[in-house]
């Protein structure tokens, strides 16, 4: 052994000696938890435990940096506390000199005699950084922290401690980092009194951001550890992303397309690491999935790829990135028949988006009128999704309807508005890619109201349901300029996106109007329903859903006939017309023999034929086709079988003359469970226990009004329900 060797064991033994042993250069037996010379001179033994940590350059330069980052953030710190120091003096004596001054005999008469006069200081403005408001809370380490069991401690808590999380929103004035965007955060009244800090002492940059984004670790176009398991060489990406682009993004313009074609084809950075490739993976699903003709699986194995870039630590992070595979995973899920775990992504994706700030615009905003749109874009698409899977599963809606301060999407081609761009284009006087997201959204901000009436107990009187629909609807409806009404002629790329705006439109009347369509029949069903008279309200309700009814079976059997079939177009053409069907069938089951009942047959057999005709692209049309054949087959026509080989006879060749046996309560609980399928059965029985189903008809409450005579017994209910 060297002497070097020897010092070093030396110094070894020394650190680990008790501290009276090392004050005293003696040798310490090193004896827990008291050592052998502390205890035969009875002085106080006392250990102290050093993390171990490793003496590597990697190590050191981690620590120098650690270092100068509080050294920054103290002197920031100090002053920031100068800083407000000084503008509380200054506030202070702005507002003694306007009330006394050293000569003003007459101040304080005059200061109870005026108004005080308000100083006005912007409580809150636009960020000093970048646009997007992304943030990173992941410990920054790329290998898994070295921990010492006997300090308890680790290297990632030191580094975010060092980072100084702020969970009260009160110390980060940089907002671009964090989101705390409201005038009620306590960041707010730190700007209050430092106006300059987040220009003249702005925090660092934030540490995630100024590291380099990892190398992904494949020698694929995109990402994903599942590239052989999934066989995803066999997938033609360029084809699946560019039929996204053709039909979907068209009418939910979710990703501005050009600068993520530019990321595609790396000819600029792709950003946000591998959130970039989740949602370059989820457009290629979401494209393949619409545009295919047929039944196919590629999209599951292409969405699957999309997950293996995400994980939970990816809700650590916060960019608009994550906002838009978020989304479109919901919306996708929904169209595989997984609405309940769709409705749960759109949830993290709307808290995402509220944490950047999607929901707010500020004036004079330093940001360039691209990124501007791309941020209302993101947000409206979003809202739309949310309200149309509110609306599908018939649950509350869950979007903020107030404090939601950014405008509405401009209607512009793509070549009006590019990066290059330094001023907003006028809007133009076409359909464009935007205007679906438009219309939609502004129907659902004048309707939001009238679904959350529908959805409450008691069900709203068919006198306020009409006034609502000549008021609310009719203004959105005259608001639609002349090139998106419902029977302009619309360029074959926008078709789809144009016919479910109508569609849903006339879905929405039927949601609305349809519970009066119940009473109405099963009214008709009632041995005393010809002595009770209808009030005029409730009678314009029930003719209102059966038009709307009518019109949706309609449009859609000849928008199916004469357009491209794709997936995307039967998934929403299947849903609103499977809506529509149940309105004729519940009619015609209960008054088979009613002078409207022919009517009710053709719309019922246009719509089963329009379901065998989806059936080769969407398989789930042969399920609403079995329904409704169980419901009405044999109210049906016998000459159908004659007409349509494919559709099959009724028993016996005959057409049922009277009303289905089926209980009106019965009747009301499969009929609901169809409405909203993906309802549970514990909502249906919550709602329909005996007692409380009836409170869906508060129409009898206007006919016992007009029928005040009709019945000896006061308690006695106008209508019997069974």
């Amino acid at each position: 052994m060297n002497i070097t060797d020897a010092l070093d064991r030396e110094d070894r033994d020394r650190d680990q000696a008790c501290n009276e042993c090392r004050r005293r250069k003696a040798r310490c037996d090193k004896t827990l938890p008291e050592c052998g010379p502390c205890k035969k001179n009875r002085r106080h033994c006392l250990y102290e435990r050093h993390s171990k940590t490793p003496l590597t350059r990697k190590y050191l330069t981690q620590v120098e940096e650690q270092l100068r980052r509080a050294q920054v953030q103290a002197a920031r710190a100090e002053r920031r506390a100068q800083l407000a120091e000084a503008r509380v003096q200054q506030l202070e004596a702005a507002s003694a000199g306007g009330t006394r001054g050293p000569n003003d005999t007459n101040a304080t008469a005059e200061a109870s005699a005026h108004e005080e006069t308000p100083i006005e200081v912007p409580l809150e403005g636009p960020p000093s950084g970048p646009a997007d408001f992304s943030w990173d809370e992941q410990s920054q380490e790329s290998s898994p922290p070295e921990t010492d069991a006997a300090a308890g401690l680790t290297v990632a808590s030191q580094g975010e401690d060092e980072r100084v999380v702020d969970g009260m929103a009160s110390l980060t004035v940089d907002e671009h980092e964090a989101g705390y965007l409201g005038v009620a955060s306590g960041a707010a009244m730190l700007r209050l009194l430092l106006p300059d800090a987040q220009h003249a002492y702005r925090k660092g940059p934030n540490p995630a951001s100024s590291l380099p984004q990892p190398v992904l670790d494949s020698e694929h176009w995109l990402h994903t550890p599942l590239w052989d398991a999934l066989d995803l060489g066999s997938v033609d990406l360029d084809a699946a992303i560019h039929a996204y682009f053709s039909l979907y993004h068209n009418s939910y313009p979710l990703v501005e397309e050009h600068t993520f074609r530019a990321q595609y084809a790396q000819v600029i950075p792709r950003p946000s690491g591998r959130s970039w490739h989740a949602l370059a993976f989820m457009i290629a699903a979401v494209g393949h999935f619409t545009a295919a003709t047929g039944p196919t699986d590629t999209d599951r194995r292409l969405f699957l790829a999309a997950k293996s870039n995400m994980s939970i630590a990816s809700l650590e992070m916060g960019n608009i990135t994550l906002v838009q595979t978020l989304s479109l995973m919901s919306n996708y899920l929904q169209k595989r028949n997984k609405p309940n775990s769709g409705y749960n992504y759109l949830g993290l994706a709307l808290h995402m988006a509220m944490g950047l700030g999607l929901h707010k615009e500020f004036p004079d905003w330093d940001i360039s009128p691209l990124n501007m749109e791309i941020r209302r874009r993101v947000w409206w698409t979003m809202f739309v999704f949310n309200v149309g899977a509110a609306v599908t599963f018939g649950r509350p809606l869950a979007w903020p309807n107030k404090n939601v301060e950014v405008h509405l999407p401009l209607n512009v081609s793509d070549r009006a508005l590019t990066t290059l761009s330094r001023t907003l284009p006028g809007e133009a006087d076409h359909i464009t890619t935007y205007s679906s997201v438009i219309m939609q959204s502004k129907f659902h901000i004048l309707t939001n109201d009238i679904y959350t009436r529908v959805i409450s107990m008691p069900f709203p009187s068919a006198t306020e349901l009409v006034r609502l629909d000549d008021t609310l609807i009719v203004k959105w409806e005259s608001s639609v300029p002349a090139w998106y009404r419902r029977d302009a002629s619309i360029p074959s790329r926008f078709a789809t996106g144009h016919a479910i705006m109508w569609w849903r439109l006339s879905n929405f009347k039927i949601i609305m109007y349809r519970p009066y369509v119940m009473f109405r029949v099963l009214q008709a069903r009632s041995q005393d329903g010809s002595n009770i008279i209808i009030p005029p309200s409730v009678q314009e309700a029930y003719l209102r859903c059966l038009r709307e009814a009518e019109a949706s079976i309609v449009a859609i059997s000849d928008f199916w006939a004469s357009s491209s079939l794709t997936r995307m177009s039967s998934w929403y053409a299947l849903y609103f017309l499977f809506q529509a069907s149940l309105i004729p069938c519940v009619c015609l089951r209960n008054e088979p023999m009613s002078p409207t009942s022919t009517n009710w047959r053709l719309q019922i057999n246009e719509t089963l034929r329009t379901m065998q005709l989806m059936t080769s692209v969407n398989p789930s049309a042969q399920e609403c086709y079995d329904v409704i054949q169980r419901l009405c087959g044999p109210f049906l026509q016998p000459q159908v079988a004659a007409q349509d080989q494919q559709f099959v006879a009724t028993p016996n060749n005959t057409i049922l003359g009277y009303p289905t046996e089926e209980s009106p309560k019965t009747q009301i609980n499969d009929v609901y469970a169809m409405m909203w399928p993906n309802a549970n059965h514990a909502e249906v029985d919550v709602l329909m226990q005996d007692g409380l189903w009836t409170d869906l008809f508060p129409g009898m409450d206007e006919i016992a009004q007009h029928n005040t005579n009709g019945s000896s017994d006061a308690n006695e209910a106008p209508f019997p329900w069974g």
